[in-house]
């Protein structure tokens, strides 16, 4: 399962495949701060004003996952190495993570998730602090390229169209591996590539 927390990823990949929190094949869920923010955020009502055709999409995570006492224990941990000030060792700074994204790690750590995020600072953290019970993190485009080997989408001319609103956008780079199975897989382009 992958909890999805990047909103710029859910706005792309929920156009693409508007069951996704719905159907369980897809193997995607959110929290409810996340859909909040989907609905809620000035930002996103300017630069995605159609975002509210997909508001009956967005399933969260049950509650009995997400207060749950593993939940609590990781959260708990989370917050101490936060707030004690635990230092990035891969740029030296300390991180600092707000509750939301504490509660998305916890989720992700106490239910055995992927982590899909554009957050370098929470990739990091996972990384390093939970390396061992962490299973990583996905882009954007690895979803879509796992939904296009599963045949769960078939990529056509208004995929590629959101996917190249998207990068105009100015979203998260992908990485370059992914651009290369993406242009594989449909024969097509990434855009901006």
């Amino acid at each position: 399962m992958h909890i999805l927390c990047d909103t710029s990823s859910i706005l792309l990949l929920i156009r693409i495949a508007p069951e996704m929190f719905i159907d369980e094949q897809y193997e995607c869920c959110t929290l409810r701060e996340i859909s909040d923010e989907l609905f809620k955020s000035q930002k996103f009502k300017q630069r995605y004003p159609w975002r509210g055709n997909y508001k009956n999409k967005i399933k969260c995570l049950a509650s009995q996952r997400v207060n749950n006492p593993n939940v609590k224990f990781y959260y708990d941990i989370i917050s101490r190495l936060n707030e004690t000030g635990t230092t990035n060792n891969c740029n030296g700074r300390f991180f600092s993570l707000s509750k939301v994204d504490m509660k998305l790690l916890a989720c992700a750590l106490a239910n055995g998730f992927k982590l899909s995020t554009g957050d370098q600072g929470i990739k990091d953290f996972a990384c390093q602090e939970f390396f061992n019970i962490f299973k990583g993190h996905v882009s954007a485009l690895e979803m879509i390229n796992l939904w296009l080997r599963k045949k769960f989408i078939e990529w056509n001319d208004a995929c590629h169209d959101y996917i190249t609103d998207w990068v105009r956008q100015h979203e998260h780079p992908q990485p370059e591996e992914q651009k290369k199975i993406f242009e594989k897989l449909t024969g097509r382009k990434y855009p901006g590539s």
